[in-house]
């Protein structure tokens, strides 16, 4: 598994539990939590998605990953 699919893994289960929030009912309405996560992961490596949003923040804290654009994409090459 690289590190790309593990942190694409766990922003998933991050967004599963978030999705049952107000702050993401919207997302949840338009598509499923392995989706949105597979968009993100693939636009923080091209450097096209935004990083602030609680699903994220919380990957980086379980992966031991500075909350900074330049440490994101360095794991997610890694």
């Amino acid at each position: 598994m690289t590190q790309a699919q593990r942190f694409r893994d766990l922003l998933t289960e991050q967004y599963r539990a978030l999705f049952n929030t107000p702050e993401y009912a919207m997302a949840a309405a338009r598509m499923t939590p392995e989706a949105l996560a597979t968009r993100m992961t693939d636009g923080l490596i091209s450097g096209a998605a935004n990083k602030d949003g609680e699903g994220i923040k919380r990957t980086c804290k379980a992966l031991g990953i500075k909350y900074t654009y330049s440490s994101i994409k360095s794991y997610l090459k890694g």
